[in-house]
């Protein structure tokens, strides 16, 4: 690592090798031999060299961005913060037992566990903050590991209001943090693929893009009682209104289709094919455009979110988005349609019309999209991605500003389906034009002190 990249570092917040020294004198102290692997031998990575990752949140999706990391030799998980000490504990001894495998070591007990998230960013040791915290924890978590000084990857959608999303987004170019949003489609080449074709004019005009997410879900109403031992509730509540607890509420899948802690599919997945929405026409995050839609909310029960919807995005231009979940009526992924031709990316593959345009050869002064490094599992190579811009400096695949449009489109569409009206939304400005109702639903109040 040069000079110039460890003061480089240092000036935006990033990490140095100072870091990477205090953690590995904690981390890799062994007594007479020190393995090989330590050394940066045997195809691995230095101690000094590894980028030391605080984990917040090990539930699925934090379990699955750790075997993602799996593969990659220049990471060393050090801290796990989550609020439910069994989790914590079952991914500890994840974390110890893939290390003491990759060391060489019958035991490996380097990383620590914690049930507040403040004690982890208090550790100058910590280059990364990994956030996989529900989604109505992102805007807190995101915002105080960036003033901590720690890079970030961060689940999407990047907060539960726009309001906290656009705090984030500015925060994160104030303290110059590299931050990741993880809308890891963008690291599977069919998506890059539809989107460069889009871009470069092979469809022609694109007039049309059409997006299909997964629809919501109901669940019944259940009694309150105590939380299990080992789970700190009133911490996983955090910013959110305070509810007595029950069996569902925290689960997956209830949580996602409760309104205080997520927007519902129609944001937390949607979320990603939006996102490839943009990467491939740019007017959809940039310009201004026109919402209406209807959609279908439970009659009862403990969720409020969104099971089905359709929405109607026109920008100036011309351009149409049609948003809805899969099958009423548009199609699992993106599609981008123009007066020549169309193609569709899901996670299953990709489809065009003519067939033709899937062998099109792209030619050197064509447009060519950011590419994560080649990997047969997407998280692997969007991790891969991250790691690399934490050493450069420089933006990875999802930047913040992408991953705070994406997650736009996905409130805007809810916000203008419970008023119930059209609305025009101008991100310029970040607010809607003319509506104070609906600028009021920007945001919403924080739970003492868990706030921005």
């Amino acid at each position: 690592m040069s000079n110039d990249l460890n003061r480089r570092a240092e000036a935006s917040g990033g990490f140095s090798r100072r870091r990477f020294l205090a953690s590995a004198a904690a981390a890799f102290a062994v007594p007479q031999i020190v393995p090989a692997s330590a050394l940066g031998k045997d195809g691995q990575t230095a101690a000094s060299e590894r980028i030391t990752i605080g984990m917040f949140g090990v539930g699925n999706r934090g379990s699955s961005s750790l075997s993602s990391m799996r593969p990659l030799t220049d990471h060393q998980v050090v801290a796990i913060a989550d609020c439910r000490r069994d989790r914590a504990v079952r991914a500890q001894e994840h974390v110890h037992g893939f290390y003491a495998q990759r060391l060489g070591q019958e035991t490996y007990s380097g990383c620590q566990i914690y049930n507040d998230f403040r004690e982890v960013l208090a550790r100058d040791d910590i280059d990364v903050i990994w956030g996989c915290v529900p989604d109505h924890w992102h805007g807190v978590v995101y915002s105080r590991a960036i003033e901590a000084g720690k890079d970030i990857y961060g689940e999407k959608p990047v907060t539960r209001y726009i309001a906290q999303g656009i705090k984030v987004r500015d925060a994160v170019r104030r303290y110059g943090c590299v931050f990741q949003t993880g809308t890891q489609q963008r690291s599977q080449s069919q998506f890059r693929q539809a989107c460069e074709l889009a871009r470069n004019g092979y469809l022609g005009k694109v007039h049309t893009v059409e997006v299909g997410a997964p629809g919501g879900t109901s669940y019944p109403a259940e009694p309150p009682c105590d939380p299990p031992e080992g789970f700190d509730y009133d911490m996983w509540t955090g910013p959110a209104p305070y509810i007595p607890f029950d069996k569902k509420r925290c689960e997956w899948l209830a949580m996602y289709m409760i309104s205080h802690y997520c927007a519902g599919f129609i944001t937390n997945w949607g979320v990603h094919h939006l996102d490839i929405a943009g990467w491939g026409c740019p007017e959809v995050f940039e310009k201004s455009f026109e919402i209406q839609g209807t959609g279908v909310l439970p009659a009862e029960g403990m969720t409020d979110t969104w099971i089905s919807w359709q929405m109607e995005l026109v920008w100036a231009s011309g351009l149409k988005m049609n948003y809805s979940n899969i099958g009423n009526p548009c199609k699992s992924g993106c599609t981008f349609i123009g007066d020549e031709g169309w193609v569709r990316a899901d996670r299953n593959g990709i489809w065009a019309e003519p067939a033709s345009l899937l062998t099109v050869q792209f030619k050197p002064g064509d447009f060519r999209l950011h590419a994560s490094p080649d990997h047969s599992n997407p998280y692997t190579g969007h991790t891969a991605d991250f790691f690399r811009s934490v050493r450069s400096r420089q933006d990875p695949i999802s930047p913040i500003e992408a991953g705070h449009a994406a997650s736009t489109l996905g409130n805007v569409s809810d916000i203008c389906l419970r008023l119930g009206r059209r609305l025009k939304w101008d991100p310029a400005q970040d607010r809607f034009t003319g509506d104070d109702e609906a600028n009021a639903m920007l945001s919403q109040a924080e739970r003492s002190p868990w706030t921005i």
